[in-house]
């Protein structure tokens, strides 16, 4: 293992239930060798003699914001990891971000931006940035995105929590357990180690290939991400942290789920089904047989996170939801300062001006512009 490995691994050992393996280094080395794509490292560390107390994990790479091409300072990231975050220990927090900020803007002539996406609004690090930000007097932004986090936290007992749903949840989900049964023998199985991954792997990935995902070019099995997850089961695997579930009729796997559990948390990060088994409400069976599991595990999971954005059928599970930011910095060049006129003055404009319809028009995609939070 290498020195900032270890380093990086005891960094968050001791940060310990405040961070997500989306900020470890496993998770960072298996996404580097599938997604940078040109990008450049340019993680920032800071150290107290041999012992890591604060590490940036920040690239530099060519975007677009909404159309405008850019040279952006980012974290290493694609959208595959929902939250996103610096690690840093308190003591040293504010002296860490504030000789992040000088590194960066000591090398402004690299960059036009620096776009920080999916900061959770617990973060210390987020409050603590933006105020530092508020008294540099740079041009910067804080907004929200559509990660409205949603996550459940398994206190009491199974039976409680059921007993907490609405009379017509509970009614719905008996309708789906009882229906499930009818069709045949049932079996729920939580895959822990590569071995029974390889078992699995060729059937996980051929339910994720006929889902209703890999017709958005985003499942499991999608060309890029196949590789990927594949590769980040083994990673996982050797650190404990893989939580595959599976959901078998007769035999036959109809359902699955892609999870990661580490730092008390479980990540639900991909889930999917066969369309010819819909009519049982596969996914939500599933999902009923997970929460059960990390209820009776209460000591293991304080947190199920369910990822991503607040659809509408993660509502029967919870309320509770964490809200996520984007912050950006824009460069004191004469492009840093278009890039601000168009972020702050272009685009709000525009998206007053026009319906949300409007941008989903093929022609902006085609054009390479990211409309996705433009009519919200």
């Amino acid at each position: 293992m290498s020195r900032i490995e270890a380093a990086w691994d005891d960094l968050c050992a001791e940060l310990g239930e405040s961070v997500s393996v989306f900020a470890s280094f496993a998770w960072y080395e298996t996404w580097w060798r599938h997604f940078s794509a040109g990008a450049a490292l340019n993680i920032i560390a800071m150290w107290e003699a041999d012992r890591l107390v604060g590490i940036a994990p920040l690239m530099l790479r060519k975007a677009t914001v909404h159309g405008l091409p850019v040279t952006a300072v980012t974290f290493i990231e694609n959208r595959q990891a929902y939250h996103n975050d610096f690690l840093v220990l308190p003591a040293v927090r504010e002296q860490f971000l504030r000789e992040m900020l000088h590194s960066l803007f000591r090398e402004a002539s690299r960059w036009d931006v620096i776009v920080l996406r999916n900061l959770p609004d617990y973060s210390a690090n987020l409050g603590a940035l933006s105020r530092i930000l508020a008294e540099s007097g740079r041009n910067w932004r804080q907004n929200p995105t559509w990660y409205d986090s949603p996550y459940l936290v398994p206190s009491g007992s199974w039976e409680e929590y059921l007993a907490g749903l609405s009379t017509r949840t509970r009614k719905s989900l008996r309708n789906i357990r009882n229906n499930m049964h009818k069709a045949g023998e049932v079996a729920v199985r939580n895959i822990r180690t590569w071995e029974k991954f390889l078992a699995v792997r060729d059937d996980v990935f051929d339910v994720a290939k006929q889902s209703w995902a890999e017709k958005a070019g985003d499942s499991l099995a999608s060309p890029v991400n196949e590789v990927f997850f594949n590769d980040l089961a083994q990673r996982a695997a050797e650190k404990g942290w893989l939580s595959l579930w599976t959901l078998e009729l007769n035999g036959k796997i109809i359902a699955i789920e892609f999870h990661l559990r580490a730092f008390a948390k479980e990540h639900a990060m991909r889930g999917h089904y066969l369309p010819e088994f819909a009519a049982l409400s596969p996914g939500t069976y599933l999902e009923m047989q997970i929460l059960k599991h990390v209820f009776e595990e209460a000591e293991k999971v304080r947190i199920y996170d369910f990822c991503g954005s607040f659809e509408s059928y993660k509502r029967k599970w919870t309320d509770s939801y964490v809200p996520h930011f984007d912050l950006s910095v824009f460069g004191d060049r004469a492009y840093g300062h278009c890039v601000a006129f168009h972020e702050t003055i272009v685009v709000p404009s525009l998206i007053r001006a026009f319906p949300k319809g409007f941008w989903n028009s093929k022609f902006f995609k085609l054009c390479g512009i990211n409309t996705n939070r433009m009519g919200s």
